[in-house]
């Protein structure tokens, strides 16, 4: 396969046209038929410019995404159309990040017209949430961490702040529907979560705990354990003969954040 030549296309699509595009993804009635449609409707508006459309290019040439420009905002409506669409079976994001590979470039063009289309909420109307046993006590030893680090640092530390932030941005991801209407969600640690999503997709929260340092001073870059022993973390890491002073209490919940990870 070889690239269509041609000169590069940059114009803004008319109203119209946009509204066609979006029409087209809003017919669509499974993801394969989204992306064909999307793909299809953007490059067949702009190949007519040439006299051609996707279904009459050479034989054996395809085309060249960054041959066509599209104004940034148009392009954020097509693919907040996308998105609308796709949440009916969870797969708005996935799409979304195979089209940024796929779609045409961008350029700013704040006169380039964009119709206020009106927008369907596509999600099921339920969302079915499995959670095994073990991952019901992982959400309630996440709860009792925060709460404990809010104890030994005070409600408004770093250490509480950063941790109940991070943990409530992790629930409400399992509540989301982005990826489907049915998630299951298993223990995958003493305080992180696997998740798998109806649309496939499967991600971690994970809990990251912060390694206690010593920060006695002196150049030392020990890392001290939870029975307060020294140890080097790396080969070249620095242990000095001193008394180490741990960087959060031995006796202390150990601060940390939630993290989301695909």
């Amino acid at each position: 396969m070889t690239l269509l030549a041609m000169d590069p296309v940059r114009r803004a699509l008319t109203a119209a046209e946009l509204t066609a595009i979006i029409d087209r993804v809003d017919a669509a009635d499974s993801t394969g038929a989204l992306l064909a449609a999307v793909i299809g409707s953007v490059y067949d508006t702009l190949l007519a410019d040439i006299g051609l459309s996707t279904a009459t290019m050479p034989e054996g040439q395809q085309l060249d995404p960054r041959q066509f420009q599209i104004p940034s905002t148009q392009w954020q409506a097509i693919t907040g159309a996308v998105m609308d669409r796709a949440a009916a079976w969870g797969t708005g994001p996935q799409l979304t990040r195979d089209l940024i590979g796929m779609l045409p470039s961008i350029y700013e063009d704040p006169t380039a017209p964009v119709p206020d289309t009106p927008r369907t909420d596509r999600r099921p109307d339920l969302l079915e949430l499995h959670i095994t046993r073990e991952a019901v006590d992982v959400i309630a030893a996440g709860t009792a961490h925060v709460q404990a680090l809010a104890s030994c640092y005070g409600p408004a530390s770093e250490q509480h702040l950063q941790a109940s932030t991070s943990w409530v941005a992790a629930l409400s991801r399992l509540l989301s529907m982005g990826f489907g209407a049915d998630t299951r969600v298993r223990r995958d640690g003493n305080l992180s979560l696997l998740v798998n999503t109806g649309s496939g997709f499967t991600f971690g929260l994970i809990f990251h705990g912060a390694t206690r340092r010593c920060i006695a001073g002196d150049g030392c870059t020990a890392t001290i354990a939870d029975d307060g022993t020294a140890h080097a973390l790396y080969s070249a890491s620095v242990v000095v003969e001193h008394e180490h002073q741990p960087s959060f209490p031995l006796d202390a919940a150990r601060p940390g954040s939630w993290s989301f990870h695909s």
